[in-house]
């Protein structure tokens, strides 16, 4: 059996499982903060679409090759074929493309000759109108037959090609799932996250990728929309948004799975908010009437601070709903935490904040080590700044005097 010919259908999805791969790395920079990628379209006009914040795509054609066969050429027609399709694309939807990359696992032919990609890729961003270029040389040989096979103008050929860029990954064929897995740890918010859970991610985000990459519809395409005139306009159009990947489905799929006891708690009379209130004075008269003394507020601040930064981090890649879904459960622990610091260091006396202070920093690190796996990464003091923003809404006190009214923290 080890001597039969490798089926050529293993290659085939080996080499659709890097695009996949690549495809996956590309939509994984939407989640960076600051990211210029809006969408990415799976198997849409090019291999890889990305579209931009600004509204104007990069096409991308993926080529691969083992690392053991000759570099790529432009006289390989996968090659030529693809620089041929980003000068049609081009044409076919003027100003709507600002960039093609013609990718590879591997490297292109450099020699400085008309074989040589990067040459005529070269000439036509430095020296598009061809000057001292005759008409027997091999660049302009080169581009007046992109020119007659695409039934274009020289000129439109050497603008779209000016837009080309070249990537070599310099990579296996199999390296990019590893950088896959990589690519997700380096998220900040799942630094925190085992490798097997990162390896799940990594598949998550594959299959879909898989699933969307053909020209399948889901459902019953007639029983679940409605019948339009231009029929198939309308499966076209129903496939092109299958294919698009955006900000929400990839924080979707990369959303740690919950565990068994990963179920999330709540407080009686919860209250839901878009962010965290700017101001703390309530909070810092609650603490200073329990005798805390004025560094101890300024650290609960940054503590608050941290928790805000936290929560609109959640809002911006779950959503507003699952933000405030863990906001809930941050603030059943904290209040817990809280009740149970202030009973073992209530004295009777008026001020006995420092101490409950002191013991709910104590309990937050001990709930943290036993809530690990439903704290999203969080550290305990997130839970001391949750029990600041509750002492603001004056669920949390810090001492026996409970006067404070908010006309007096606002004064």
């Amino acid at each position: 059996m080890t001597d039969l010919p490798r089926d050529p259908g293993d290659e085939v999805q080996r080499r659709f499982r890097y695009q996949i791969n690549y495809a996956a790395l590309k939509a994984l920079q939407m989640l960076g903060p600051g990211s210029a990628v809006r969408s990415v379209y799976c198997e849409h006009l090019e291999d890889v679409l990305v579209e931009g914040t600004n509204g104007l795509f990069t096409g991308i054609q993926v080529k691969t090759r083992e690392l053991d066969q000759p570099q790529f050429r432009l006289s390989d027609k996968s090659v030529s074929g693809a620089l041929k399709r980003f000068c049609v694309r081009d044409a076919r939807y003027p100003g709507q493309f600002e960039r093609f990359v013609l990718a590879t696992n591997y490297v292109f032919h450099d020699n400085e000759t008309a074989d040589d990609v990067g040459t005529v890729l070269d000439c036509c961003r430095d020296n598009p109108s061809l000057d001292g270029l005759g008409p027997r040389h091999k660049v302009r040989k080169c581009l007046g037959e992109f020119a007659e096979s695409t039934a274009m103008a020289v000129e439109q050929v050497i603008a779209a090609l000016n837009k080309v860029r070249l990537e070599e990954r310099k990579t296996g064929i199999d390296q990019p799932e590893l950088d896959l897995v990589r690519a997700l740890g380096e998220i900040e918010t799942l630094g925190n996250q085992s490798i097997l859970e990162l390896h799940r991610m990594a598949d998550a985000i594959r299959s879909h990728i898989w699933n969307v990459s053909s020209l399948a519809l889901d459902g019953y395409v007639l029983e679940t929309h409605a019948v339009v005139e231009d029929f198939a306009g309308h499966v076209e159009a129903l496939r092109t948004r299958r294919k698009r990947l955006d900000r929400e489905l990839m924080a979707t799929l990369t959303t740690p799975a919950a565990s068994d006891h990963q179920e999330l708690l709540s407080i009686r009379e919860f209250v839901a908010r878009e962010s965290i209130p700017p101001g703390l004075g309530r909070m810092e008269l609650k603490m200073a009437a329990g005798g805390i003394g004025y560094t101890d507020v300024e650290q609960m601040k940054d503590d608050v601070a941290s928790l805000e930064r936290t929560f609109l981090g959640w809002k911006e890649k779950f959503g507003l709903a699952e933000a405030n879904r863990r906001l809930a459960h941050f603030q059943y622990l904290a209040i817990r935490a809280a009740r149970e610091s202030e009973a073992q260091t209530s004295t009777g006396l008026s001020a006995y904040g420092q101490a409950m202070l002191t013991d709910l920093r104590g309990r937050t690190r001990v709930t943290a080590t036993g809530e690990k796996d439903s704290l999203f990464g969080c550290r305990p003091e997130h839970l001391v700044g949750t029990a600041g923003l509750l002492s603001e809404e004056c669920k949390v006190w810090w001492s026996t005097d409970r006067d404070l009214s908010p006309a007096a923290s606002d004064a």
